[in-house]
């Protein structure tokens, strides 16, 4: 379908990191995105210099302008909040490392041992429309459990959970 890979894999002698992260063109994308709604309340609110308020057709146009606001929101909320993860499978010390942040979220970092790791599996999320998305899924022994960015490509997220299967010796479940 033409889109480009969300994630990127960084691959050293005794370690693979996964990372996914929301490109800083795409949050201004988003900012500017948040702008267009706010023609409907310029032009319905203010520009037409209303004498009375209390009327149907400002109601109306009230109700357009709120919804027109939300969407707004929603850009600005999905620029400044989209998330970063990074996953990072380290041999030498022999520990799992996840990280998510975003631009007004605190990174934080959960860690397990690769000895704690039970299970390794692709997580397909089917969505209303539009094709599946899918996910690394790890699940530790206590019932933890991390995973990676997403991916609308099944054939990407096979080669990632492949070379990490290689990489810590546990095998792929289905």
């Amino acid at each position: 379908m033409g889109r480009t890979k969300m994630l990127t894999v960084i691959e050293g002698e005794d370690f693979i990191e996964i990372q996914s992260t929301l490109p800083t063109g795409q949050r201004v994308l988003f900012l500017v995105f948040s702008l267009i709604p706010w023609i409907a309340p310029y032009q319905l609110i203010i520009k037409p210099d209303w004498m009375d308020y209390f009327n149907v057709f400002f109601l109306i146009a009230l109700v357009i302008s709120l919804g027109a606001i939300v969407v707004s929101a929603f850009f600005i909320w999905a620029a400044i909040a989209g998330l970063n993860s990074l996953l990072r499978f380290d041999k030498r010390q022999g520990i799992l490392s996840c990280s998510e942040g975003a631009p007004i979220l605190k990174w934080r970092t959960t860690q397990c041992t690769l000895d704690a790791i039970s299970s390794l599996r692709i997580e397909k999320h089917d969505w209303s429309d539009g094709s599946p998305s899918y996910t690394i899924q790890i699940v530790i022994h206590d019932g933890r459990e991390f995973k990676s960015g997403s991916s609308w490509s099944l054939t990407e997220m096979e080669d990632i959970l492949q070379r990490v299967s290689m990489f810590i010796g546990l095998p792929v479940q289905a």
